[in-house]
């Protein structure tokens, strides 16, 4: 076990443009950083449950502190209350911390059809679902959601000539992303629970509201950094806050290590990699693809995804999902997948 402290990081892990907390790098100053939020997601519906869930499937020990982005402010908040014990509140650290409101989750909602949809010419769109009135029944709002995206996903996907009992896996890989990130967002907007009783520290960027009272935090620093907030979890003044803060809890953290240079992009090596290589081209409309290429950097979307698995599923004839492609987006570690499903696969056939 680690001597380090613990964080506990509550991180949406789906692509945004916004950097992650990972790259903050705390790991560098001494303390092991734990991801909360990993797939397979909860599925509760309100704040305390869905940090319920959380907690029973991590059971950690007492964390230094939470470490918390956006939206994810509640949940960090109530795993706060699950982790406090004889040695007090947890301190709390939160990133642009936000409520969720209704109009919150019908941007969302209208971003992720726009995604759903992609680039698909001509497909029929059917009438967008009423967001704030179906909050009022979180059960129903969910089951709505699925239904209304597997639709549309299977409207896009004809509209390129994919159809049948092929796309449904594919169907449900996309679709079950996306389920999972309103959820989360439902789980926030149902915040039933007292503010935080321990140290708060919420770092805001430029333009982020000061004003965090919906938090009812009884003991909250602010601190706010200029820079815009994709950069803010990557901003060195926001990195400094954040050990600063956690060092006023009578928390100990070596000096930061030097940082590791990136990798080139580098040839392609294995035959799969070349094959993948000029599917994503093909997909994603550019000229070249190098191993360490990150599909999603390179502009590809859910529909875009669902359309490589399906090329990829009848190239090489194996189980494949767009889960795998969001789990390993870059070249050569999907072309590694892929072989490792092909070599099962001609196991099972040769046993």
């Amino acid at each position: 076990m680690s001597a380090n402290p613990l964080l506990l990081v509550l991180d949406y892990p789906g692509r945004r443009p916004e950097a992650h907390i990972s790259e903050m790098h705390l790991e560098r100053s001494g303390f092991e950083c734990r991801d909360v939020l990993t797939s397979p997601m909860p599925t509760a519906l309100t704040t305390p449950a869905y940090a319920r869930e959380l907690y029973a499937r991590q059971r950690p020990d007492r964390p230094a502190a939470l470490v918390a982005y956006c939206a994810a402010a509640p949940l960090a908040v109530a795993m706060a209350a699950l982790l406090a014990g004889p040695a007090g509140p947890v301190p709390i650290v939160l990133l642009d911390p936000q409520p969720t409101p209704p109009s919150e989750i019908l941007h969302e909602y209208h971003e992720v059809v726009r995604q759903v949809e992609g680039r698909a010419p001509n497909v029929e769109r059917p009438p967008l679902l009423d967001i704030e009135g179906l909050l009022a029944t979180p059960e129903t709002f969910m089951a709505r959601i699925g239904e209304d995206l597997r639709l549309r996903a299977k409207l896009a996907l004809a509209a390129f000539g994919f159809d049948g009992a092929d796309v449904s896996g594919p169907v449900e890989g996309v679709v079950g992303v996306y389920v999972e990130w309103l959820n989360f967002l439902v789980a926030a907007h149902y915040d039933e629970q007292p503010g935080p009783s321990g140290p708060t520290l919420q770092v805001i960027s430029k333009g982020h509201p000061a004003d965090a009272g919906w938090l009812g935090a009884t003991d909250l620093r602010t601190v706010r950094v200029p820079c815009d907030r994709p950069e803010l979890a990557a901003n060195a003044e926001a990195r400094a806050a954040v050990l600063e803060f956690l060092h006023d809890c009578a928390l100990s953290a070596p000096a930061d290590g030097r940082g590791q240079g990136q990798p080139g992009q580098g040839d392609l090596v294995t035959d799969t990699e070349l094959a993948l290589a000029r599917m994503w081209a093909d997909v994603l409309g550019v000229d070249a693809v190098g191993r360490r290429d990150n599909f999603f950097d390179l502009g590809g979307d859910s529909m875009l995804a669902t359309r490589l698995v399906l090329s990829a599923r009848r190239t090489w004839n194996v189980e494949f999902s767009v889960r795998a492609l969001v789990d390993s987006p870059v070249l050569m570690d999907l072309a590694a997948r892929i072989d490792g499903l092909t070599d099962a696969s001609a196991f099972g056939r040769h046993r």
